[in-house]
This record gives C-alpha cells, structure tokens and sequence, in this order.
C-alpha cells in the first residue's frame, strides 16, 4: 500500500514538472536549430513572479494532483452545494451558484488540469477573489505557509498560465488566480 502511495506521487510530481516545462517554440522546417541552456526552475522571485501579501495558501485536491491556491485570493469557502446547470457543454464549467451578493460560475479544478480528468470527486466549492468565479475540488487541510523563495516559478508560460509555479515542499502546484480567471474568461466567456 506504502508503495503505491509512493508511485502515486511521483507520478504526480512528474506530471507537474512536465507542466513548469517551457515550451519550445515552432521552428521553421529549414530553420537551424541553435540549442541553447534554459534555467525553467526559478527559486528567486523575478518582476513577473506574483507579489502576494500572504504566504498563505490553501492546499485543493483534483483527480490526485495537489495545487495550492494563495489564502488572499480566497472569499469564502463551503461544502458543495446544489448548482444551477450550466449553459455550456464545455466540461470546466459545473454551473452556477446563487450567493447573497450575486451569482458565481464553478469551474472544475480537475477538468482545468486536464479534460480527461473532469468529473472528479469535488466535495468543497471554493469562492475566488470578487466571487464571479469559484473552483470545485477537495480540500482536506489548514492553509500552509509557502515562502516565496520555496516556489519554482514560471514566469511568462503560454501553456497553462495559471500555473504561477511549484512547491517542493509541500508538493504541489501554485496557481496564479489572476491568470487563472483570465484563462476561464477566455475558455468559457462572459
């Protein structure tokens, strides 16, 4: 059982380093190819790392990969309740939830990961920033503190942008709320 655990997470860890991966980009088919050293893992916060006021963040599980979610993003957090349906067939997007000042549209964190993974266990709905947005996932812990200096940023990622970085300690993924809502705004619209 120990053992599986174990393959479990570096499966996880590797799926996540594959993700701080930069991309390369296209080249032409009869362009040279100059290979030069890339330095993807940033441990010191650059001008385009994020700034937060707290170190703080909340650890959110989706279909077995770990992302913390910085605390000053975070409005309100509750256990899942009923949803409107959503107007898209598009797999992020749960629904709708009415809340005293107005309504949020809930994304499915494990479908943000991948599509393949949507559908996965959510038992916490966590309400984001001015509560337009709110993430689905599970949340089975106290927010952890997470230096800045203890993430590898990714400053500048066209893939997947809402992924600021990673955390070896706790292991998981830092995500860029910011970004993230931009990301959703553009994936589901107004």
């Amino acid at each position: 059982m120990m053992r599986a655990l174990q393959d479990a997470e570096q499966i996880v860890a590797d799926y996540l380093a594959e993700l701080l991966m930069p991309a390369l980009p296209a080249a032409a088919p009869d362009a040279a190819v100059k290979v030069v050293s890339i330095d993807p893992w940033r441990t010191v916060p650059t001008p385009e790392s994020p700034a937060p006021v707290d170190v703080r963040y909340l650890l959110c599980l989706a279909a077995g990969v770990r992302l913390a979610v910085p605390m000053a993003d975070i409005t309100h957090m509750l256990p899942m309740p009923p949803l409107t349906p959503p107007n898209t067939t598009n797999p992020i997007c749960l629904g709708r939830w009415r809340h005293p000042s107005g309504e949020a549209r809930v994304a499915d964190l494990a479908a943000i990961l991948s599509p393949d993974m949507a559908g996965a266990q959510s038992s916490t709905l966590v309400l984001l920033g001015d509560r337009a947005w709110a993430l689905a996932c599970v949340v089975d812990d106290e927010p952890v503190e997470i230096e800045m200096t203890a993430i590898q940023w990714r400053p500048g990622a066209t893939t997947r942008p809402w992924l600021a970085g990673m955390s070896q300690e706790p292991k998981c993924g830092v995500v860029g709320t910011t970004a993230l809502i931009e990301w959703l705004e553009k994936e589901l619209g107004p």
